[in-house]
């Protein structure tokens, strides 16, 4: 009766869940234990973490704007007011944020245009909750939807703008929510950690149990546990029971293997399901170990699996505000920002190969700039077009001039090749002893 048995008993309590198995499985048609939506889906840890670190990547991202000219991108001085300041509420990489989470959850974005440009394009989006957009519909050809109870068609029909994620199935403009799609996974998961807090907190699951080898009332079950606790509450006294009474503790393995199994599933299907690396939210991958050989490997993963096709997506859909040719790029170079070795050994290679300017390379390092305009040319000042002008290639040039002089070069040639490389011997070259450099009727000796 009650906590109350006849007979000490030899079971112990375990957790079995291996039915939760079925709420990921295809064969379940989307079945999930709880109901799911956009407001407790980020409720389960590894979901919200995937949608914060998706969010915060792209809006971390700078975001250029740059007008085609032939084959050539060539960057505006100064960004279109859609792309410096996109809405009136908040900040650039706020609005980005915004956009990317209704993506990621409603798998829409809706904004009101507060700002018309002259062309009559939007100057200004600001985002609107993607719940209070219902009845998504087409009427007379037309993409329109209910907001505030009011019918609205979306631009450039009217002044409501949209832009879809990546789950728009053919014959309509609107996208499926990630959400919806991610329901047993997310239903699951939400299931399994409800029921790990109510295992262990809401007292469902006793600590003990007092048997006893009679028949007891309840009268007499309730004197026996009040005795029981008053005798050990506080300061942990021994108990003391009477003839046909047993006291036999529950021991709750915590580390349960069917129940931290699940945990890991889940944490890995959210993980699945929205293309973020496990590592990146903290999460360890079972019996997998992922290695990069540096940073920058793992990042342009990242990046190329799991952030271009958002990429892409804004890219598009903002461009198409914009007046032809410009088009809006967001700087990936900028995201795979790698270590200082090889951030160092590329810079030297397109100064080498002069296709950067010795300004632009310490402009990466937040240096600032020579004043000399040589320093704004490509490559680095001092050589021709075509030679090596580092310092290794000038080592190695004097050396072959020194091999060849009086040979096949006499001083005055290798002077002027030395200089075209960049080694500032300019005018007449008299050496001495000190020098370390001798000429001798043609020859170079050091």
């Amino acid at each position: 009766m009650g906590l109350f048995r006849r007979g000490a008993s030899e079971e112990r309590a375990t957790i079995d869940l291996s039915g939760y198995a079925q709420l990921w499985s295809s064969a379940a048609a989307g079945y999930s234990p709880v109901a799911v939506g956009r407001a407790n889906a980020l409720t389960h840890s590894a979901s919200s973490a995937c949608v914060d670190t998706l969010a915060t990547s792209v809006s971390a991202t700078p975001v250029d704007v740059v007008r085609s000219r032939g084959g050539a991108r060539l960057p505006l001085d100064r960004l279109p007011a859609l792309i410096e300041q996109p809405s009136g509420l908040v900040e650039r990489d706020v609005w980005l944020y915004q956009v990317m989470e209704s993506i990621l959850t409603d798998g829409n974005v809706f904004a009101e245009v507060t700002g018309w440009t002259g062309r009559g394009t939007p100057a200004q989006l600001d985002l609107v909750e993607p719940s209070a957009v219902i009845r998504r519909r087409f009427e007379s050809g037309v993409p329109t939807v209910t907001l505030n109870g009011e019918n609205r068609r979306l631009y450039p029909h009217g002044d409501l703008w949209h832009m879809p994620g990546r789950f728009v199935r053919a014959g309509t403009p609107f996208a499926e929510s990630p959400v919806d799609r991610a329901r047993s996974t997310i239903g699951g998961a939400i299931a399994a950690r409800d029921f790990g807090s109510q295992f262990f907190g809401d007292g469902a699951h006793p600590g003990a149990i007092i048997s006893a080898d009679m028949e007891l009332t309840k009268e007499q079950a309730d004197a026996i546990k009040r005795s029981f606790l008053a005798a050990v509450k506080g300061g942990r006294e021994p108990a003391v029971l009477g003839s046909g009474l047993e006291y036999e503790p529950i021991l709750t393995d915590t580390d349960n293997g069917q129940f931290i199994e699940l945990q890991r599933f889940a944490i890995e299907e959210a993980c699945r399901f929205w293309r973020v690396p496990p590592s990146m939210v903290y999460a360890a991958v079972s019996g997998q170990a992922v290695t990069y050989a540096n940073v920058t490997q793992s990042d342009l993963a990242y990046l190329k699996h799991s952030l271009e096709g958002h990429f892409v997506r804004l890219e598009r859909a903002l461009s198409a505000l914009l007046p032809a040719p410009m088009q809006v790029r967001f700087n990936r170079n900028a995201f795979l920002r790698s270590d200082p070795a090889a951030r160092s050994e590329v810079v030297d290679r397109r100064l080498a190969n002069q296709t950067m300017t010795v300004n632009e390379a310490r402009a990466l390092e937040d240096e600032r700039p020579f004043s000399d305009p040589s320093f704004d040319q490509p490559g680095i000042p001092g050589g021709d077009e075509g030679e090596d002008t580092s310092a290794r290639g000038i080592a190695e040039l004097i050396q072959k001039i020194y091999l060849g002089v009086g040979k096949v070069l006499s001083a005055d040639e290798a002077r002027e090749i030395a200089n075209r490389a960049g080694a500032g011997l300019d005018g007449e070259f008299t050496p001495t002893a000190e020098q370390g450099v001798l000429f001798d009727d043609g020859d170079m000796n050091q």
